[in-house]
């Protein structure tokens, strides 16, 4: 007989929290341009876009090769009538896995690894996802570490561990602007702590976004979450 898993508010905040954190990832691969000009320019390092393009031209180098194709799959590109498909991460997952074992540059096998932690992500496996995004953490690219640590306080928040989640946020969000934004991880952080039924604390987190931040794109999506909390726009 089949069993039915009762889902309560938190539980439904928090997968608000995380598609909000999928939605802030895409967010930024899309307006990536927009928020390096507000962070100085690092931020463009960080997304790695141009970078792509250039590991699918490299076609010569296996590892290369596989991690295009492997990106292909979990972003495919939009076809003649302008829609990209519907990615394929059950593709994705072994071409990364293979262009890891196979690369020979330790940022090649870095980024392989970071995609293989979103692509488990997006198969609903968080806590295998949250072991790869811990090594990709310790990467010596200081870009690709701290998207790393991003993408691993979403696995953790996914596994239940908010109050680590929330620590590594923290963490990126007191940091220097430069790397990643601190707007967004504070953003992050305000979002996490809302969805941990934390009205107060997050109501202060947004708040300190339009603070700190007034003129980032993200103080937008912080004022119109005060406004959802019925607080008003400070």
């Amino acid at each position: 007989m089949a069993t039915t898993t009762k889902i309560g508010k938190k539980d439904l905040q928090q997968d608000e929290f995380l598609e909000n954190m999928f939605d802030l990832g895409e967010w930024l691969e899309a307006h990536w341009k927009r928020v390096a000009a507000v962070a100085g320019g690092v931020l463009a390092l960080v997304l790695l876009g141009i970078a792509w393009n250039g590991l699918r031209e490299r076609t010569a180098d296996e590892a290369n090769a596989l991690l295009g194709r492997g990106m292909d799959a979990y972003d495919p590109a939009p076809g003649a009538d302008g829609k990209a498909p519907a990615p394929r991460y059950a593709d994705a997952l072994p071409l990364f896995e293979q262009a890891a074992a196979k690369a020979g540059s330790s940022v090649v096998v870095d980024v392989a690894r970071f995609y293989r932690g979103r692509t488990l992500m997006a198969l609903g496996r968080a806590p295998e996802a949250i072991s790869v995004l811990e090594g990709v953490s310790a990467s010596s690219n200081a870009a690709l570490a701290t998207q790393a640590k991003v993408a691993l306080a979403q696995a953790l928040a996914a596994g239940g561990n908010t109050d680590r989640a929330a620590t590594i946020l923290n963490e990126i969000a007191a940091a220097p602007a430069g790397i990643y934004p601190p707007a967004a991880a504070a953003l992050a952080l305000a979002d996490l702590r809302a969805a941990q039924g934390k009205k107060a604390e997050a109501k202060k987190g947004y708040e300190d976004v339009v603070s700190r931040f007034p003129e980032s794109p993200f103080a937008g999506q912080a004022r119109s979450r005060i406004s959802e909390m019925g607080a008003g726009t400070p």
